[in-house]
Formats: C-alpha cells, structure tokens, sequence
C-alpha cells in the first residue's frame, strides 16, 4: 500500500497557523498561563517551529497581539495619505478610518482581547516593548490628527492624544465585544450603522477639550 504525499508547508502558511493559534491561547488563558506546548497544540505544529520562526514565546506574543495596533497606523497613514490631493471631508476621512479601525480589530479580535488580559503578565522586556509600540502607534495617529487640527481648524490639538486612545478605545470594545454590548435578534445594528455611529462620536467628540462643549457652554 502506498503510503499518502506529506506536503511541506509553506513558511507563510506555518507563520499565520502560530500567529492564530497564538492569539487565541492567548486570549483563553492569558500570557503567563500560556505554554509553548499549548501554542503548537492549537496549530497543529511542531513545538521546534515556534523558535524557528519567532525565537521565544515573548517574541510570538508581540507579533501576534500587536499586529492590529501596527494595521491601525498604516491604516492611518494610507487614509490620510490618500487625500492629500484633494481634501476629503471630515466625515469621509474619519469613517474610512474608523472602518478601517473596526475591520483590523475585527479580524485579530483574540489579539486584541488577549493583550488588554495579558499586558500586565508580560515579562519586563515584552511588556515594555509592547508599551512603546502602542506609545508610538498612538504619537504617530496624533501627529497625522494635529496636521489635520491646523488644516481643518473647526477641532483643537489640546488633549487630542488622549481623545484618539478614547476613540481607539470605543472602535475596539464595539469590533471585538459586540456579542456583549450589542442587542441581540432583529434589533442587532449592520455593521455600517455600527461604523456610522461611532463615526458620528469620533468626530463630535474630537471637538471637545479640557470640559468645553459644543458652542462653549460647559458643564455645571
């Protein structure tokens, strides 16, 4: 009896079976709980691949649970990039961010969930590293939203970095925990009126700094 043709994997193909797997231990049982074992279990791999293709746990953690975080700066940087020429309105550029936003999220949902569990787990060195990309994601998404405060005028650069982490913050609980926060059944919000909505806050809530609301009244 012939026996069948194993097939090698392809090198992208092993990558994102650790990847995914990763995400989703991660998000199951936490970084610290975590093993090696329990990674190349849920990919289907060998324990050997994970140090060939990531050198450590740590290092697989990075790029499995910050990856949405570096799509969401690209995004940025694309989006904005893409209507240089001619100015889009405020309500295109932030809905094609926000979408974008939504979508990443969306996608590496155990990523995202497993590092709000898991950062403070981390060793030294990962936690910090991680820290510093998000740090970095943020600081770039806030320089690209200041050069837009100056061209559009109508929003403020005060405390514009803290409203972007809010507005991150939104997009992400809504993308990766609607099972939780959203109705159920035929009351279920599309997808597009879910975007449409947190569009809407984002650019209202840009508008306010430091308390101030909306025609300068503020609160009592």
């Amino acid at each position: 009896m012939t026996k069948p043709v194993r097939t090698r994997r392809r090198t992208s193909e092993v990558r994102a079976l650790l990847l995914d797997a990763a995400a989703s231990v991660f998000a199951r049982k936490g970084y610290a709980a975590t093993t090696t074992d329990d990674i190349a279990a849920e990919a289907g791999v060998a324990r050997t691949l994970i140090f060939r293709h990531f050198g450590s746990k740590s290092d697989l953690f990075r790029a499995a649970q910050l990856q949405p975080f570096i799509e969401l700066m690209e995004g940025f940087r694309d989006s904005w990039q893409a209507q240089q020429a001619e100015v889009w309105t405020a309500e295109r550029l932030m809905r094609t961010m926000v979408e974008h936003m939504y979508d990443s999220f969306r996608a590496h949902r155990h990523g995202v969930l497993g590092l709000a569990t898991s950062l403070e787990a981390l060793d030294q060195e990962a936690a910090k590293e991680a820290r510093e990309v998000l740090d970095q994601v943020f600081a770039d998404v806030t320089e690209i939203g200041k050069q837009e405060a100056r061209r559009r005028g109508w929003f403020s650069e005060q405390d514009l970095e803290l409203s972007i982490r809010m507005i991150v913050g939104m997009v992400a609980s809504m993308s990766t925990m609607d099972s939780l926060l959203l109705p159920a059944g035929r009351a279920r919000p599309s997808k597009n009126q879910v975007v449409d909505h947190l569009t809407a806050m984002a650019l209202y809530g840009i508008r306010l700094h430091n308390g101030e609301l909306e025609d300068g009244e503020t609160e009592s």
